[in-house]
């Protein structure tokens, strides 16, 4: 936990892993939870339009296990994410100009913020919606050996068929 604000003001900085196996959001998307996520957060402050703005940079790297859309097997994922986001402290309103610009994400400033939550919430929102190979084959029914893309569920029907 961080305070959010205090972190940003002060320029702290921290690194480190995480085990795969401490986000339980996450880990329900991978087909496997070894491994580990490298991940740095950084504070800072800027002037910006005559005011004094805090933010977090957050930097995430590491690679992810998740099941192939089309074929079904694991297909790896590089996850790599660069967030930069504006402390919104409470009370005040959110600038619209500067999170429509993409330069910024913003976040809600808080005293007890978790930085393993943030860190899971800002890979979950980076997944591929629909992950897959670059190329790969649709599934092969282990009975007839043919894809299922040309086996008509009617196909049964046929055999039953009299002439």
């Amino acid at each position: 936990m961080i305070d959010s604000l205090k972190f940003a003001a002060e320029g702290q900085s921290v690194t480190g892993c995480i085990a795969l196996s401490k986000m339980p959001r996450l880990a329900d998307v991978l087909s496997n939870h070894a491994g580990s996520l490298n991940c740095a957060l950084s504070g800072f402050e800027e002037r910006r339009f005559g005011t004094i703005k805090q933010g977090l940079h957050l930097r995430i790297s590491g690679r992810l296990t998740l099941h192939c859309q089309r074929c079904l097997a694991e297909v790896v994922h590089e996850c790599a994410v660069d967030s930069h986001l504006l402390l919104i402290p409470p009370g005040e309103e959110w600038p619209e100009e500067e999170v429509e610009a993409d330069d910024y994400d913003a976040l809600p400033a808080d005293r007890e913020l978790s930085v393993l939550a943030l860190v899971e919430e800002e890979v979950l929102l980076a997944l591929p919606i629909v992950p897959r190979h670059a190329d790969c084959q649709l599934p092969v029914d282990a009975d007839s050996g043919v894809g299922n893309e040309s086996r008509s569920p009617f196909a049964a029907l046929a055999g039953l068929k009299k002439h």
